[in-house]
């Protein structure tokens, strides 16, 4: 039996960095104002979602079936604002050196990695902001060699969507 060295270098980065689970927060969020638009006929504005094309249209579906009809004449919108937060790692010197760990050991020791992002319906009529909900969402990702049954059922791209989906469900119904 001869090992292809070529072979064993793809497979190598291969189970480093496919090898991924994650495991979301629960959601939380701020309200600012209480005076919420009770028109069915908004412009919909979606803001930071160049990347979640597929997670813009799931928002954008599951507001359609809730009664709202996208007219960009209406003088009420309703922007959907995605922002990333910068995670906050209670030992960011341990972070790394458990990345580095990982990417040494070849995913070997799994590493850990913090997402945190904000979800923001900002009501508006002719430029005043009437009401505003920002939900907060985020997820720890564990990456490397002993994930690999986990991520099955954890992927983080699915837990993503899901809480993407679980915020817009949580403003819809108030």
């Amino acid at each position: 039996m001869t090992f292809n060295l070529k072979k064993i270098l793809i497979l190598i980065p291969v189970l480093i960095f496919i090898n991924c689970a994650a495991f979301s927060d629960p959601v939380t969020s701020k309200n600012r104002n209480k005076l919420k638009i009770e028109e069915k006929r908004v412009r919909l504005l979606f803001t930071g979602f160049y990347r979640y094309e597929s997670e813009k249209e799931i928002i954008l579906d599951y507001i359609k079936k809730q009664g709202l009809i996208e007219d960009q004449s209406a003088s009420s919108s309703l922007e959907v604002i995605l922002q990333k937060k910068d995670p906050k790692y209670q030992y960011p010197f341990l972070h790394k050196v458990q990345f580095l760990l990982t990417f040494f050991s070849g995913g070997i020791f799994p590493s850990h990695i913090r997402t945190e992002q904000s979800l923001t319906f900002r009501y508006s009529r002719s430029d005043e902001i009437l009401f505003e909900n920002e939900y907060s969402v985020g997820m720890d990702q564990w990456r490397g060699i002993p994930v690999v049954i986990l991520m099955i059922t954890n992927w983080p791209n699915r837990i993503y969507k899901e809480q993407l989906l679980e915020v817009t469900k949580l403003e819809m119904t108030q």
